[in-house]
């Protein structure tokens, strides 16, 4: 079987929403694998992408996770059941690979750059220049402060509030019961408050 081409920009810049998504399980139901992991693509491969980089704090990592979630759809997606959605599906796989590099590479000692960080969040358009820097300081000192978290607690905080998902369907991802995930979740933004307190973020 040949492999699609995942490679992820590394250093692209926020995409912009798609008009019309092509929607993968039609085009693989009409027998194009490669076309429809394209699709995938094209429609999850940033948010995919972003989740990685905030589960491991390191984006030449992120990018080769991202990379193996991608091929692992790419020989999977004939036995996607249909029980949650392509993206909690792809969110599923991203978890478990991030587990998998946590414990099988150190994380580098360097930090993100910030300009780096930056560039990984749609800064709103009609800010002034100062506020827009403001808001990238902000991202910054948050990026920190979650990397200050534990591994679960760090994927719990991202899928909740960065993917928006439900803590059922957080569930569904990181195989933990909604009530633990709401009570992790729960723990965790006091002291990403106090964190971002102590860098001088107040409410």
């Amino acid at each position: 079987m040949d492999e699609p081409d995942v490679t992820l920009e590394r250093n692209a810049a926020p995409p912009q929403p798609a008009a019309a998504p092509v929607d993968a399980l039609e085009i693989l139901a009409r027998g194009d694998r490669k076309a429809a992991i394209a699709a995938l693509i094209d429609a999850h491969g940033a948010a995919v992408f972003g989740f990685c980089v905030r589960a491991l704090g390191d984006r030449a990592l992120a990018e080769d996770v991202a990379q193996q979630v991608f091929l692992e759809a790419h020989r999977d997606i004939g036995r996607f059941e249909r029980r949650s959605s392509l993206a909690t599906w792809l969110k599923g796989i991203a978890s478990h690979r991030c587990k998998d590099a946590v414990k099988s590479r150190k994380r580098r000692e360097h930090r993100l750059r910030r300009d780096d960080i930056a560039a990984l969040h749609a800064v709103d358009p009609a800010a002034v220049p100062a506020e827009r820097v403001a808001q990238a300081q902000l991202f910054a000192a948050l990026e920190d402060c979650l990397q200050e978290l534990s591994g679960d607690v760090r994927m719990s905080v991202v899928l909740r509030f960065q993917s928006g998902m439900t803590y059922e369907e957080m569930s569904e991802v990181l195989e933990a019961k909604a009530d633990a995930l709401h009570a992790r979740v729960s723990r965790a933004l006091p002291v990403l408050k106090r964190c971002l307190e102590a860098k001088g973020w107040a409410p």
